[in-house]
């Protein structure tokens, strides 16, 4: 006579395996948090490489206190005028991290989800902004590559490409 697998089977073999579910649980969410700490320390300094007009773009990333924060500033200067400038963060939320942009030292951020994070690359988003929606950095040696994708005022999908390369002072 064969016996069904009742209840009481199911429950000694969850009570038996539970540090094996523990451990593969402790294993799954260690592997989708994202720390940005390597990539700020690879972005810490300064930045600078021609635009795509007849200026030069500068980023300074500077970690935060807690390493695994960063802040700082990007501006162009073309003709000795400086034509844009704009402070950002990348800070933990409830949320996750997020980088926050204020373009042109405004008191209105816009806050862009951190999707992926290495030690190489960071790629931020955020669909409801037009331009940029995503932005990429992507470390090759001593240079970054900067990828700003989304849709300008006239409905027409864009993207703008920027290599700066670190500075040695």
């Amino acid at each position: 006579m064969m016996r069904k697998a009742g209840y009481g089977t199911l429950y000694n073999f969850l009570q038996y395996n539970k540090k094996l579910f523990f451990c593969l649980g402790l294993i799954w969410s260690l592997g989708a948090c994202q720390i940005p700490k390597g990539f700020i320390r690879n972005m810490e300094g300064k930045w600078s490489g021609p635009t795509s007009g007849e200026g030069v773009g500068f980023e300074e990333w500077n970690p935060a206190d807690l390493e695994d924060e960063a802040f700082g500033f990007a501006w162009v200067i073309e003709d000795s005028d400086t034509v844009f400038k704009e402070k950002f963060a990348l800070v933990k939320k409830q949320t996750g991290y997020v980088y926050i942009a204020y373009p042109n030292m405004t008191q209105n951020p816009t806050e862009f989800q951190m999707k992926k994070v290495g030690r190489k690359y960071l790629e931020v988003e955020n669909l409801n902004h037009d331009f940029p929606r995503n932005i990429q950095y992507r470390i090759q040696g001593d240079s970054v590559e900067i990828i700003l994708t989304g849709e300008y005022e006239n409905h027409e999908v864009g993207e703008e490409r920027y290599w700066l390369k670190k500075c040695n002072h």
